[in-house]
């Protein structure tokens, strides 16, 4: 089997059982074992976990202070060594003008990437810069360009949608998976607020799960972001939407580990010192 093929299949495994498919958007080796011990279905590596795990807002991630492609094809390699068995799909940035389509995903699959996915991504930009990406040939349909070479290569694909007529346009390409997006995860330790109010966000995802599924009846599709940040809050998602499952981002790797960290290092402050004694003494 393809790689494509084999991922297809844990994916579609997961679905029957009638669980959640979770892919666990990581940036460090620890995070991605931490992530496939904990039964990860898939992990994602990009330049915004790498940011993510400096602990500076993800929204930097879209600023040209990295080439990030060359982030994440660095990252890559770590990431799958520490995932096991477990795949690993690697986030790409299609405009990038110097390297063609077919070299990025070349570099992604010899660097042992299961799959591919189109983030960095356009539309988390304003309208404005948008529209000249989209004028230069450099926008959404670039995207689906680079997916359609990533399958040509035997690799899983999932493309990022954030409205319904990007949905359209992913699975008439013939995407695998469909992420339906609700903007980067809001939350204090996340970087920001969400941008709308849980209700709007959830209706509107719950809209493009709809298209995904008048277009392709077995279309996979997941969920991510926005207000999305913890268990309760995406089971909720879930059951409103019909969604298969669920990306994660700073909600299983900055939130949980800023916690973690802070509070083992509060009850190691707790605790009281050693008796005062010389050393030898009686």
């Amino acid at each position: 089997m393809t790689r494509r093929e084999t991922v297809l299949a844990r994916l579609a495994e997961r679905r029957v059982a009638g669980g959640a498919i979770v892919v666990a958007g990581v940036g460090s080796g620890l995070t991605a074992a931490a992530a496939a011990a904990g039964g990860a279905d898939a992990l994602a590596c990009y330049g915004t976990a790498a940011y993510r795990i400096l602990g500076v807002p993800t929204a930097l991630a879209f600023l040209p202070y990295d080439d990030t492609n060359a982030l994440t094809l660095e990252l890559v390699p770590t990431i799958v060594e520490r995932a096991g068995a477990t795949p690993v799909i690697a986030g790409l940035g299609a405009h990038d003008p110097r390297r063609s389509l077919e070299r990025l995903v070349d570099a992604a699959a010899t660097a042992g990437a299961a799959g591919v996915t189109n983030e960095p991504f356009v539309a988390i930009y304003g309208p404005a810069l948008r529209a000249e990406l989209e004028a230069a040939g450099y926008g959404f349909g670039r995207e689906v360009a680079l997916l359609q070479a990533a399958a040509r290569r035997g690799l899983l694909t999932l493309g990022w949608a954030f409205d319904e007529e990007e949905v359209r346009r992913l699975l008439g390409a013939g995407v695998d998976v469909v992420g339906a997006m609700a903007g980067i995860t809001g939350g204090r330790t996340a970087g920001g607020e969400p941008a709308e109010p849980a209700a709007e966000a959830v209706a509107r995802l719950g809209s493009m799960v709809e298209v995904a599924r008048t277009a392709r009846a077995d279309a996979i599709v997941l969920l991510h972001g926005g207000p999305l940040g913890d268990p309760a809050s995406v089971g909720k998602a879930l059951a409103a939407t019909g969604a298969d499952g669920y990306v994660t981002g700073s909600s299983a790797e900055r939130s949980p580990v800023f916690a973690a960290v802070r509070d083992v290092v509060a009850a190691f402050r707790r605790l009281p010192s050693g008796p005062r004694h010389a050393r030898g003494s009686a």
